[in-house]
């Protein structure tokens, strides 16, 4: 039913939207594109060529025109008509040089360019040994064991070792390492912290609380594990929250009113290049990778800041407002505010915002890379947004999805069960089947097991309950029972030991 009703509003689109259509009443051309991708990922590749066509002519101001020449060219590519896509994913690159999609189309015109060359051997005679060679597979992700770590109890250097040497007996083969310290936060024992918030390795584009980084990571290189630096993106705003125009801006349901928000403002030019340069400089220490922390979204009222209400005017021709988007808002007992409902427009809105957070990922990660083209990258996502991607999109602007079109290494989808217990009031045994549900899901959608990272809670941060071993072994049977993914206990705590677990994910 639903392949039969994207498929009409695809065909009204193309039969119904005028060429000379105007930008101002091409509010649904996302919608639009939106069916075509479903189109695309359905191999309906010639309804979705007609769709991105149509864009093409009749939205010509709108960055969509762009994607949707990407997208068609990927389309033939599909189809094996590799000639044609590779001449429209040329045409892609020569007009868009500086496009966020290069990188994949070069990569798309190199794969049409090896089917051409393969259709080209002529088939061999009968005097000709036939070899029969099977094609290359695509090289898997280093399957990873991770401790993340957002506290490590050591009052020095010679203290971190030891913490470290236990996980790497417990299994660990990989420490994601807490590099930014923000208000409140513990501060590591073995630091001289010389303020209260900032970051933990040199640069000039945040406050350093101290340059630590490479001393914790030659402690674990030097045991054989390899290290993450975890890193804020939009709460990274140290020392700057009383500058107005690089806050974030959100719609208080209260008072009815705008006020500031915490967390940057990214869609102010100023503040993409001090992330740039953060993560420019962190990419310059001997670690292997980074972990985007879970900051990297927006809430349902967020943000509606100058620069990113320009922004969504120029692709949309109209500017975002409370009274488009929510359908019956509420208080809960919580205090915290809710929508009954969301218009259309609310959700153009926040795929909208969805696609520019992805964005500014790539943009992250490709400063990184300027200073070690080796580094990977894992993307923190709420379970919520693999699950519903309607709440996903809907309550942090988030989707894998569209996460799956950055091309991250590593998906690390936040499992924590006794989170959901408590937010959704379900028992202990539904939040765990609903992790598994996930995991199956995630899984599915990734291909590689061993680059879906699921994030397991070991302790209640609620009311600081260390989880029972039990507890902790039967959430990992139910999560592995999907694959052999890669797993992260979040909060690290040597109060819990790792060590009885081992067996759950390693061969006997």
């Amino acid at each position: 039913m639903r392949r039969r009703f994207t498929g009409w509003i695809l065909a009204f689109f193309i039969l119904f939207l005028p060429l000379g259509y105007s930008q101002e009443k091409l509010q649904n051309v996302w919608e639009l594109y939106d069916a075509c991708m479903e189109l695309y990922h359905q191999n309906r590749c010639e309804e979705a060529i007609q769709g991105f066509s149509k864009i093409i002519q009749s939205a010509p101001a709108s960055t969509l025109v762009s994607y949707s020449r990407y997208m068609i060219g990927l389309c033939y590519l599909k189809m094996k008509k590799y000639e044609e896509g590779i001449q429209q994913l040329e045409l892609y690159i020569k007009a868009y040089p500086e496009g966020d999609r290069v990188r994949e189309a070069e990569k798309g015109i190199q794969i049409g360019k090896e089917q051409l060359k393969e259709k080209s051997f002529p088939p061999p005679t009968s005097s000709q040994p036939v070899v029969t060679t099977s094609p290359p597979e695509e090289k898997r992700a280093k399957r990873r064991i991770c401790a993340q770590v957002s506290y490590l109890d050591g009052k020095n250097l010679e203290e971190i070792e030891k913490r470290v040497k236990e996980l790497k007996n417990a299994g660990v083969d990989t420490i994601l390492f807490r590099v930014f310290q923000n208000k409140g936060d513990g501060v590591y024992k073995f630091v001289t912290a010389r303020r209260e918030e900032g970051v933990y390795f040199k640069t000039e584009y945040a406050p350093i609380v101290e340059d630590v980084l490479g001393k914790v990571a030659e402690i674990v290189h030097r045991n054989g594990l390899e290290i993450f630096a975890w890193m804020t993106t939009r709460y990274a705003n140290y020392g700057l929250q009383g500058v107005p125009e690089y806050r974030c801006k959100r719609y208080n349901f209260e008072t009815k009113k705008m006020e500031g928000a915490r967390g940057f403002n990214l869609f102010h030019p100023d503040v993409l290049k001090r992330l740039e340069g953060l993560f420019r400089d962190l990419g310059r220490y001997p670690i292997e990778g980074i972990l985007f922390q879970d900051d990297l979204i927006l809430y349902h009222n967020e943000d509606f800041s100058a620069e990113a209400n320009k922004s969504f005017l120029r692709e949309f021709g109209y500017l975002p407002h409370p009274d488009l988007f929510y359908i019956g808002p509420y208080r809960s007992d919580t205090g915290k505010y809710y929508a009954k409902g969301y218009t259309e427009r609310f959700k153009s809105w926040a795929n909208w915002k969805n696609r520019w957070l992805m964005n500014i990922a790539q943009q992250l990660m490709k400063a990184a890379k300027e200073s070690n083209p080796h580094l990977q990258f894992a993307i923190n996502l709420y379970f919520e947004a693999v699950i519903n991607d309607f709440n996903g999109v809907a309550w942090f602007s988030q989707t894998l999805s569209e996460a799956l079109r950055k091309n991250f290494d590593y998906y690390a989808i936040m499992a924590y069960h006794r989170q959901a217990m408590k937010d959704r009031k379900i028992p202990l045994n539904e939040a765990m089947d609903l992790m598994a549900e996930v995991t199956q899901k995630t899984v599915r959608s990734v291909g590689d097991p061993s680059k879906v990272l699921m994030k397991i809670q070991i302790l209640d941060w609620k009311n600081y309950e260390v989880l029972p071993q039990k507890e902790v072994e039967e959430i990992l049977s139910k999560i592995l029972n999907h694959g052999e993914v890669s797993l992260a206990f979040f909060p690290y705590i040597h109060q819990f030991p790792l060590h009885p677990l081992k067996g759950k994910w390693t061969h006997k």
